[in-house]
């Protein structure tokens, strides 16, 4: 089978990949190019980059007669029309999991230099101003978490949350009892969570239900010492809401790995705020999380070449 890939994955992956088909990578993504040469593809991998937001629409989907499988080197699969996919009976699958522990890990990064206010104690002291002295933060132990979508990273958030003496709340629209047993989270609605969290943690997928879920009225119930945090989809908060919640102090501050146009860029208003720390989309950006995504997309891959089913479906009902 051939195999064309968006952009370079780990090489170790790609090598066991072209051990059992044909392999290109493009050297540039972008529309042209991909209408070009997908008519020739039995496998698409999609690698999306920094400068690499192409959709695999409709019509890059019908140009591909060939097409077999979409993998997503990713968790996110937001890029793709799975609708589509699935009507033409192209199966999706996608990494969940993958990047769980980096972006956890990276998560509570953001939240501990946002509770100890590191940055701007360390401007203070490379400015030579006094104010150093004045400027404490909160510890974490005792502190209540909301974790909003309890998925693979969510879970490993928890994790550590309760590791640090944290108390967890999450919400989540289909809790799984089996894989939550252990954990010590309670579960409760969104409007609880926003009111009793002291730290707000968004690991949701972006879907058409959580596009803008945290609006005005959502951080009007949040507490005003509280720490927003999002490392899942920048469209899931309404940044226009944020930004005038941070500016007149209606939360303490915000966390950001992701923003609406993402990765963040200059001039963004978001960066001229100092209670908001924002990060260009960097939180799975580990070797090790980038070996396993790439390593778990070849799996899948290479089970489709050999006519098994692949592990990680994003639409099994392609199989049903």
């Amino acid at each position: 089978m051939n195999v064309l890939i968006t952009t370079p994955i780990d090489p170790e992956a790609r090598s066991l990949l072209a051990q059992h088909a044909t392999v290109e990578t493009l050297d540039v993504f972008n529309r042209q190019t991909l209408m070009e040469r997908i008519p020739e593809a039995d496998i698409l991998l999609v690698r999306l980059g920094r400068a690499t937001r192409e959709n695999i629409d409709r019509e890059i989907i019908d140009r591909a007669a060939r097409l077999k499988l979409i993998a997503r080197h990713g968790a996110g699969y937001e890029s793709v029309d799975v609708a589509y996919a699935t009507q033409k009976k192209i199966p999706v699958t996608y990494t969940a999991g993958s990047n769980a522990i980096s972006v956890a890990e990276y998560t509570f990064g953001l939240l501990l230099l946002l509770a100890r206010r590191y940055v701007a104690i360390r401007e203070a002291v490379r400015n030579d101003e006094p104010s150093w002295v004045g400027l404490n933060g909160f510890e974490l132990y005792g502190k209540v978490i909301g974790i909003i979508g309890l998925g693979n990273i969510g879970r490993e958030v928890a994790k550590i949350a309760r590791a640090l003496g944290m108390q967890v709340l999450a919400y989540h629209p289909r809790p799984s009892a089996e894989r939550m047993q252990g954990l010590g989270i309670t579960f409760v609605n969104l409007d609880r969570l926003l009111q009793e969290s002291d730290v707000v943690s968004i690991h949701a997928a972006l879907t058409p239900e959580t596009e803008k879920l945290i609006g005005a009225s959502e951080i009007a119930l949040m507490k005003p010492a509280a720490v927003l945090l999002n490392t899942a989809r920048g469209k899931i908060i309404d940044e226009t809401a944020l930004i005038d919640a941070l500016q007149n102090k209606r939360i303490a501050a915000a966390g950001l790995d992701v923003v609406i146009d993402d990765p963040v860029k200059k001039g963004h208003p978001l960066l001229n705020l100092d209670n908001a720390f924002v990060m260009p989309h960097r939180g799975s950006k580990t070797p090790e999380s980038q070996k396993r995504t790439a390593r778990w997309t070849v799996e899948d891959i290479l089970r489709v070449v050999k006519g098994e089913r692949p592990l990680r479906l994003v639409n099994p009902e392609v199989y049903d």
